[in-house]
């Protein structure tokens, strides 16, 4: 019996995961309109208007979550942020069961839960209405399951894994590398007569049933996932770089992670912690899958949270009887309030100087800028979407009637959405992800707005203008801090047959590629 486990109090165990929950929720709800909605958010946000079992860049569930929690808040950012403040308050508690399964004690459970509340990495992603705190639960939830089925060795856990399995794939893809993960540590380790139950085929054919209808709607589409990943390899991952995957693991719970990397070594090394060596093993085999695989660093911080838990718990055990729990705690203070400080969602764009290494921060594109690329991808948008709602309403009724908005691509479109609610604007054309299939076959409109941004351009009235018989340029998006400063919206009348014939050639060419042969 180790010393928190003296502790008898379990009334003030889950007062202190209610604290934590309730100080997560604070924090997300103050901070949660400190910068506009991210570029991927409009696009999740788009799928709430044509629910669907698939899309081109994501699984169904985020539509989902979309379409809730706009029904319940409206059409506000504070809707959208509801969800990822709360599930990632959610994790507390089951990092709370972890730690009382593991049998520890208020001390293992204040470690653990302080190193997740001041993770500048999860203060980040519970912002954003992105898959990723989803993933992030999902995750979490599946170490718990994953727990319980070794811990008490009972088999019928395989079909809750199954479920969670499910529909963490319906939530993202990445939950693959998790999958394989899983079941190589298992197979590696003394807990591979778990696979000879019955429980173990009933899981997986749960699991299958769960994401049958995106596999369908896969196919029937002709695989946007294999699309998709191919263009992301091509323009994103191909500039993803090993050192710089490797040194992230480290930076990203960086407040932690004495914490983490104790776990690891003790569960790999310490004999009387072989049961729970597999989830060493896990982690270490997604490492080396993403690596391969040239996948983004964050993809691996849904994992995070079951090392904090597990951390916690062997420093619990084997290190408080040697040092008081105060002076633990006390470096763990320390180092998540200094780490936790650096948290984006708290700086403001000004303040990223101050902050900013020598060479600036590094984009998915491979080079160096002075703001962080997530924080470039939150600013500019309400400005799109309020100049195109001023241009529409300069129209009067007759020609808003006859009025079509293009974007370039999905974050404009999904901002010209979000905003144009306000005004009943119709809904936007792109040739960019979903939308593709929302599109259009022609514009048979005579008034054409037009969100317009190619910084490699020199005369953009030119290259506009060859598609319409009159362009009149509206506004200029000239905010210092946006990711693509100096987008333009045009108001276009009378598209010529060029015009006519370039859009109907796209919507057609686009459609296609996601059409069975």
């Amino acid at each position: 019996m180790y010393p928190s486990n003296l502790i008898k109090n379990r009334t003030g165990y889950w007062y202190t995961i209610a604290a934590f929950i309730v100080a997560k929720l604070t924090i997300h709800f103050i901070c949660y309109d400190n910068y506009e909605l991210h570029r991927d958010e409009y696009l999740y946000y788009s799928y709430s208007h044509h629910p669907a079992w698939g899309y081109i860049a994501a699984p169904p569930s985020i539509g989902v979550f979309a379409k809730i929690a706009t029904s319940l808040f409206g059409n506000t950012t504070f809707a959208l942020r509801f969800f990822p403040a709360i599930i990632g308050a959610l994790n507390f508690l089951l990092i709370g069961l972890m730690i009382k399964e593991l049998k520890g004690g208020i001390v293992a459970l204040a470690i653990a839960c302080l190193a997740f509340l001041l993770s500048p990495a999860y203060l980040h992603t519970n912002t954003l209405f992105q898959p990723v705190s989803f993933n992030q639960f999902y995750w979490l939830l599946s170490g718990y399951l994953i727990l319980l089925l070794i811990n008490r060795n009972k088999p019928v856990y395989w079909i809750l894994i199954g479920i969670v399995f499910g529909l963490a794939f319906l939530n993202k893809y990445s939950v693959i590398f998790f999958i394989a993960g899983f079941i190589i540590g298992m197979l590696s380790s003394e807990h591979r007569k778990l696979f000879l139950s019955k429980y173990f085929p009933a899981g997986l054919m749960i699991g299958g049933l769960i994401i049958l209808p995106n596999i369908i709607w896969q196919y029937n589409h002709n695989w946007p996932v294999v699309h998709h990943m191919s263009e992301l390899r091509e323009r994103q991952l191909v500039h993803v770089q090993l050192s710089g995957f490797l040194i992230d693991q480290f930076k990203m719970n960086a407040q932690a992670i004495w914490i983490w990397i104790t776990s690891l070594v003790v569960l790999i090394v310490n004999k009387k912690e072989r049961k729970y060596q597999v989830f060493a093993w896990i982690y270490l085999i997604i490492i080396v899958l993403l690596m391969l695989g040239k996948g983004k660093s964050y993809y691996t911080l849904g994992y995070y949270p079951i090392l904090f838990a597990f951390g916690a718990y062997v420093i619990d055990k084997y290190l408080l009887k040697y040092r008081k729990a105060g002076v633990v705690l006390l470096v763990l203070f320390i180092f998540t309030v200094f780490f936790g400080s650096l948290s984006f969602s708290g700086i403001p764009f000004y303040g990223f100087d101050k902050v900013a290494k020598k060479d600036g921060y590094r984009w998915e594109d491979g080079k160096y800028y002075d703001v962080p690329q997530d924080m470039a991808d939150m600013t500019g948008w309400n400005e799109i979407g309020e100049a195109v709602n001023k241009v529409y309403l300069e129209l009067n009724e007759k020609q808003r009637k006859d009025c079509m908005v293009f974007c370039g691509h999905y974050g404009q479109a999904g901002a010209v959405l979000f905003h144009g609610k306000k005004v009943d604007l119709p809904h936007p054309a792109c040739f960019n992800a979903s939308f593709i299939f929302w599109n259009p076959d022609s514009i048979r409109y005579k008034y054409f707005i037009w969100v317009y941004h190619e910084p490699n351009i020199e005369d953009h009235d030119a290259e506009v203008g060859q598609y319409f018989e009159k362009i009149e340029l509206k506004h200029v998006v000239n905010n210092p801090y946006f990711r693509e400063r100096g987008t333009r919206i045009y108001l276009c009348i009378n598209a010529n047959e060029h015009g006519k014939a370039s859009f109907s050639g796209e919507a057609k060419r686009t459609k296609e590629i996601y059409r069975r042969p």
